[in-house]
């Protein structure tokens, strides 16, 4: 889970992924759902050799299925729910791997208590465009864990909250994207496995740790499409929920790019011309600041990127990668992107001259 950024064609919204972001993301109505071939910023980084992102493009499907069908064995919490999230559609397919369902069931029999667990079958749940086999955990998640925003809009299948929903979720204290928690589970279930043998020429040991950060990069996060379109242009009652909804997500306790850029994008058209709208525009103008200082590097920072969004958070994680790049973690006064444009919501943007 995009700006001076290179503007790669987005593919479905994964997290610390998000190049697909900084150009997109601000539209956040109907450009949410996006196209395939979206690219993490691994990916676009100057920093990881070409030869070793090919060689990760040519494996990662089959280190995915590799990983999915030994994690589907175990029958520990952990390893069924890193099965679950790494059997989620990826790279646009429209289906999760073969056995996915067998491992939600099982999941769901030996840990239908844990909150944790609630919410991965929950996620997977939402991602699904086929009917979902268990949509009544959407419901046991909200019984057990009412309290996190993001919750609320986790419906079967991507459907929009109804307004006695979008309400509940505006008045929970907290929102949670739950990224550090993903993150934890997945490194910690793929850590030290070997990857598929690449190519002569190619370093195993950086292929390995190349792949394993991709699988953790191709877990989708909750979906905001839906709430996004319904806050678009909302009037009251329902203006004053999506209000407290994006502020609630602009301070995500994990903080989740995806999760703050959405709750900025509702703030800042709800709030024109306020103190809050210009500093959710600066919120806007610090992430693309520090991903297109990423982008850029030729110094190599994702491994421990990965483990500090454990620890810290996404957002305070990016920013301690960029210092340690040498420059500050929020923009120098003045500063603006190469394409100003990708600072500006999509109904501010100048539109790309006719073909």
């Amino acid at each position: 889970m995009k700006s001076t950024v290179p503007h790669p064609t987005p593919r479905r919204l994964k997290h610390s992924r998000v190049v697909a972001l900084a150009v997109t993301m601000l539209g956040l109505g109907s450009e949410m759902s996006l196209p395939a071939q979206a690219q993490t910023i691994e990916e676009v980084s100057v920093s990881t050799p070409a030869a070793l992102k090919q060689a990760m493009q040519d494996l990662r499907a089959d280190y995915r299925r590799q990983q999915f069908q030994r994690l589907a064995h175990n029958s520990d919490r952990d390893s069924l729910i890193a099965a679950l999230w790494i059997g989620m559609p990826a790279d646009g397919d429209r289906r999760p791997l073969d056995g996915q369902a067998d491992v939600a069931q099982r999941l769901s029999g030996a840990y239908g208590n844990d909150p944790l667990a609630l919410f991965a079958l929950a996620l997977a749940c939402q991602m699904q465009d086929e009917p979902c086999a268990h949509p009544e955990t959407y419901d046991a998640l909200l019984r057990m864990e009412p309290n996190n925003a993001v919750h609320w809009l986790m419906l079967p299948n991507g459907a929009a909250p109804n307004d006695a929903q979008l309400h509940s979720a505006s008045m929970a204290p907290n929102a949670d994207s739950h990224l550090r928690d993903i993150i934890r589970i997945v490194r910690a279930a793929l850590a030290d496995q070997p990857a598929p043998a690449g190519p002569a020429g190619v370093d195993q040991h950086e292929l390995t740790l190349l792949l394993r950060r991709d699988a953790v990069d191709q877990v989708s996060l909750p979906k905001f499409a839906a709430v996004v379109s319904m806050c678009k242009a909302a009037v009251e009652p329902r203006r004053a929920d999506c209000l407290e909804l994006g502020r609630r997500l602009e301070n995500d306790s994990s903080g989740t790019i995806l999760s703050r850029m959405v709750g900025s994008a509702i703030v800042r058209r709800l709030l024109k011309g306020t103190p809050e709208e210009a500093a959710a525009k600066e919120l806007r103008r610090e992430y693309t600041w520090f991903s297109e200082q990423l982008v850029a590097s030729k110094v190599s920072y994702a491994e421990r990127l990965q483990d500090e969004v454990v620890k810290y958070g996404e957002w305070e994680a990016w920013q301690r990668a960029v210092e340690r790049l040498g420059t500050t973690r929020t923009p120098p006064a003045g500063w603006a992107p190469k394409d100003p444009q990708t600072l500006l919501l999509s109904e501010e943007r100048t539109p790309a001259p006719a073909q």
